[in-house]
C-alpha cells in the first residue's frame, strides 16, 4: 500500500485540477468569438476520470503508482492554469489558444494510460463491483424461485380452467339436454291433445256412415223404373263415399298425430337417458359413443305403429353430423 503522504499528495493534485470544474473554460464574454471549443472532449475525458478517482479507495495503490498517477496530473494542470488565465488582450491569443489545445491534447492519452487500468481495481476494492454482484446473484435467485413458483401456479391454475372448462361444457349439454326434454315433452303433449278431436270427429263420421248405409239399405221405394233406380243408388253411394272419405281422413290426422306425439316422447325419453348415461360415463370415448347412439336413437325416424315410416337416409346424415362434431371437439 501507498505511504500516507504520498496519497495526500495525489489527492491534493486530484482536487487541484477539479476545482476547475466551476470555471468557464470552453467559452467566456470577455474572449468573444474565441473559445476553446476543441478542447472540450479533452478537459471533459479529465474530469470524468478523476471524478471517479477522487472516491475510490487510493490507499490500496503502491508507492510507484501513486507517484505515477500524480506526476500523470501535474502534467496537465498547468494547461487548466493557462486555459484561466487567458485573454484576448496578450499577444498573438490565436497561437496561444491553439498550442494550449495541442499540448493539452499530448498530456490527456498519457494521463487517461497512468489511471485508468487501476480503477476497476480500486472500485472492486471499494466493494461496490463485489456487492452488486452479490446483489445480483440474490436478484438471479430469486428471480429463479419466483419464476419456479409462476410456472407451478400456471400450471395448476392450468388444470384448473381445464377442468372448469370441461364442468361449463357438461353443464352446458346438460342444460340443452333438458331444455329440449321439456320441448319435446311439451310438443308431445300438445300434439296428443290436438289429435282427441280428430279421433272424434273419424267416429262421428263413420257413425254417420253406418247409419246413412243402415236407412239405405232398408228404406225402399217400388215401381221405379231404371233411370230412377240409378239415380237413387248414385245419390246414396255419393253419399256414403263422402261420409266414408270423411272418416277415413279424420282417422289418418288423427294417426299422424299420435305418431308425431310418440316420437317426440320417445326423443324426450331418449334425452334422459343420453344425461344419465352421459354423466356416469368414464372417459370421453364412451361419452362419444353414447352421444353418437343416443343421436342414433332420437332423429331415426321409428316405426310407432300408427304410421310406417322409412328414416334411413335422414338418420345416416345426423350421425354423420354428430360424428364430424365430436372429431372437431376433439
Amino acid at each position: 500500500m501507498a505511504d500516507t503522504n504520498r496519497i495526500k499528495e495525489l489527492q491534493t493534485e486530484i482536487d487541484a485540477v477539479l476545482a476547475y470544474k466551476s470555471k468557464q473554460l470552453i467559452t467566456r464574454p470577455d474572449w468573444g468569438t474565441m473559445t476553446f471549443k476543441k478542447a472540450e472532449q479533452d478537459i471533459t475525458r479529465i474530469f470524468s476520470i478523476l471524478d471517479m478517482l477522487r472516491v475510490l479507495p487510493l490507499d490500496y495503490l503502491t508507492d510507484s503508482v501513486a507517484d505515477r498517477m500524480r506526476n500523470a496530473i501535474q502534467q496537465v494542470k498547468p494547461f487548466f492554469e493557462r486555459i484561466e488565465k487567458f485573454s484576448i488582450e496578450q499577444s498573438n491569443p490565436t497561437e496561444v489558444r491553439n498550442s494550449t489545445i495541442a499540448e493539452l491534447r499530448q498530456r490527456t492519452d498519457p494521463m487517461m494510460e497512468t489511471v485508468t487500468p487501476w480503477i476497476p481495481f480500486l472500485a472492486y476494492q471499494k466493494g461496490d463491483i463485489s456487492e452488486n454482484i452479490s446483489k445480483l446473484s440474490k436478484a438471479i435467485t430469486q428471480a429463479n424461485s419466483v419464476l419456479d413458483t409462476t410456472k407451478k401456479d400456471i400450471e395448476r391454475k392450468s388444470a384448473e380452467i381445464d377442468g372448469i372448462i370441461t364442468k361449463a361444457r357438461e353443464a352446458s349439454a346438460g342444460a340443452g339436454a333438458a331444455v329440449f326434454t321439456q320441448d319435446f315433452l311439451k310438443e308431445s303433449t300438445v300434439i296428443e291433445a290436438s289429435a282427441i278431436p280428430w279421433l272424434r270427429a273419424a267416429a262421428i263420421f263413420g257413425l254417420l256412415t253406418l247409419i246413412v248405409a243402415s236407412v239405405t239399405w232398408f228404406w225402399t221405394q217400388a215401381g221405379l223404373d231404371h233411370g230412377q233406380i240409378f239415380q237413387k243408388v248414385a245419390s246414396k253411394l255419393v253419399a256414403l263415399s263422402v261420409l266414408l272419405a270423411a272418416t277415413v281422413w279424420c282417422g289418418r290426422i288423427y294417426k299422424a298425430l299420435r305418431h308425431q306425439a310418440a316420437i317426440n316422447k320417445h326423443r324426450a325419453l331418449s334425452l334422459q337417458t343420453f344425461q344419465a348415461f352421459s354423466s356416469a360415463a368414464p372417459d370421453a370415448q364412451t361419452k362419444s359413443a353414447v352421444l353418437i347412439e343416443s343421436t342414433r336413437s332420437i332423429f331415426a325416424l321409428h316405426d310407432t305403429g300408427f304410421i310406417e315410416s322409412s328414416g334411413s337416409d335422414r338418420e345416416s346424415n345426423i350421425i354423420e353430423i354428430a360424428k364430424t362434431a365430436l372429431v372437431h371437439e376433439k
